[in-house]
């Protein structure tokens, strides 16, 4: 692996991105799709591997190579070369053609353009072999951009994929070095593009066969001596692709990339003739578009958890209204009822271009029996949809960390035995088992302190005297003593811990309070009380 230079990761937004080239993608996906179906244990086929599409007009209908593999290669076989004279460069026992399938390969980059996901969150596909990925601060998750460079060769080792991976400050320089560099991992650092880049071919750019050509006629070979031309005869001699590669390797102009997305498995789309202007017109195809994911997601016997509604603008970036619910609904009514208000204050800026509409998140929906004529239906189902319905709304109004619910938590201790959590989360799929024990219906944000008398330091207690007041104690139920949970403490084991006892006890008003008394320190605190 080269390095200019060993910079590591400097600042922090400084972009930072990858080029994964893959030679013999096709061949090598093939052999993996064999090895896979090879069930009983045959020996692999090692013999070269041709990959033959239909030719172009000039090669009048011919098959030609559109992919070959190593071996392949390294007995003279080249892409574009004629199958014919492919297959005669080795015996026929040890060469195989097979036809090339374009639409397959794509599906395969973009799966691989996932699996990348890995090591960034921004992946594009670079067709027909490549990926390109933004690793901009991803670096620190490999301890070093040598160490990530590695791991994804080692990964695609592992899937049998050849690869070459080149890190740059810019698409265009990392993109040239994978393919051209003489190693196989090469790593730039920032402001070193030209250094890097002066020793490739001008076929390292990207641009056509034709610009390499009429490039090499003036004796011009090495990326190196196009930057020493003038820009002006440049671009009036091979035109301005040449140099606006140049200005995006060098990154000296704009250079963006279209990531791959995790596209909704329910989705309606709905592009117009020309930009739609109002609010009314947006609406109603929202909420057709509503409608068609409702039936998509019955057909799946499921409902939407979040609905993500984009508009495509003509002057700005796009707008994303989103939409989440505390239990999956496949109800159009009531999932409009929470869209359509979100898309009352959109600004549309000079018009729309495209509304898409999908369910990015989605749960089953188990079917449930509505009842019988005569018989208990036993649940309420009409009220709990109803309560749903209203959660829903205060969250999406009010904003999901606004709107909580009480939660019970497998813990004996009280202040442990509950917490809070938004009602739009999923709840966890074990619910806690509590043992059935009073406790009180209102509990303070603190334990108050106390002066309590009892008969013995066991109870009963016959007098309580604290903030709110106090006197003569007219019931009083306890000791119940709880310890402390000793295995959630640093230094578990040692057995040492708060004991406390607890007591319920009725005042002369008809008020149950419950107290806790500290077993070490003999002090009393009122926890709450029964309202």
């Amino acid at each position: 692996m080269r390095r200019a230079r060993d910079g590591g990761s400097r600042a922090g937004a400084m972009r930072r991105a990858m080029s994964i080239w893959m030679p013999t993608l096709a061949t090598d996906l093939v052999r993996r799709r064999e090895r896979r179906t090879n069930t009983d244990g045959a020996p692999e086929d090692e013999r070269a591997l041709l990959l033959v599409a239909q030719g172009s007009a000039q090669a009048r209908g011919a098959q030609v190579v559109a992919h070959c593999c190593d071996r392949a290669r390294a007995g003279g076989v080249r892409v574009g070369m004629p199958a014919g004279e492919a297959r005669a460069l080795f015996a026929p026992e040890e060469v195989r053609a097979l036809d090339d399938d374009p639409a397959r390969a794509a599906a395969d980059l973009e799966r691989l353009a996932r699996w990348a996901w890995r090591f960034a969150p921004v992946v594009a596909v670079d067709p027909p072999d490549g990926l390109l990925v933004d690793v901009t601060g991803c670096e620190r998750v490999s301890r070093g951009e040598r160490n990530l460079v590695r791991s994804v060769m080692r990964d695609l080792g592992r899937l049998h994929i050849a690869s070459r991976v080149a890190i740059a400050p810019t698409f265009g320089c990392a993109r040239a070095l994978a393919r051209f560099a003489p190693h196989r991992g090469s790593i730039v650092g920032a402001g070193e593009q030209r250094a890097a880049l002066a020793a490739l071919p001008v076929a390292a750019l990207g641009v056509g066969f034709d610009i390499v050509d009429a490039l090499a006629e003036v004796g011009v070979e090495r990326l190196g001596q196009v930057m020493d031309l003038p820009r002006s005869g440049l671009a009036s001699r091979f035109g301005d692709e040449v140099l606006l590669r140049l200005d995006r390797a060098l990154g000296q102009a704009i250079e963006t990339i279209e990531p791959v997305r995790l596209a909704p498995r329910f989705l309606a789309m709905r592009e117009f003739d020309g930009a739609a202007t109002q609010i009314e017109a947006i609406e109603q195809t929202a909420r057709a578009l509503l409608g068609e994911v409702c039936a998509q997601l019955e057909r799946r016997e499921r409902g939407a958890r979040r609905l993500d509604l984009e508009l495509l603008r003509l002057d700005a970036s796009p707008v994303r209204v989103q939409v989440t619910l505390g239990r999956p609904s496949r109800d159009a009514k009531r999932l409009w009822s929470l869209l359509g208000r979100r898309i009352e204050g959109v600004n549309l800026g000079f018009g729309v271009e495209r509304v898409a509409l999908g369910a990015t998140r989605t749960g089953p929906i188990a079917h449930e029996q509505r009842g019988m004529p005569g018989v208990d239906g036993g649940r309420d189902l009409d009220g709990e949809r109803a309560l749903a319905e209203t959660l829903d709304a205060m969250a999406n109004r009010l904003g999901a960390q606004r709107v909580a619910r009480i939660e019970a938590v497998e813990s004996h201790l009280p202040e442990r035995a509950f917490r809070s959590r938004p009602v739009l989360e999923d709840g966890p799929r074990l619910r806690a088992r509590i043992a059935p024990a009073a406790r009180p219906t209102a509990m303070l944000g603190r334990p108050a302190p106390a002066e309590v008398m009892c008969l013995t330091p066991d109870g009963p207690v016959v007098s309580l005297r604290w903030r709110a007041g106090g006197g003569r104690i007219v019931a009083s139920d306890g000791p119940e003593r709880i310890g402390d949970e000793w295995w959630r403490r640093p230094g578990a084991g040692s057995g040492a811990g708060p004991t406390r006892d607890y007591f319920r006890v009725c005042d002369e008003a008809g008020r149950w309070w419950w107290l806790l008394r500290e077993v070490e320190t003999g002090k009393w605190f009122v926890c709450g009380g029964w309202m």
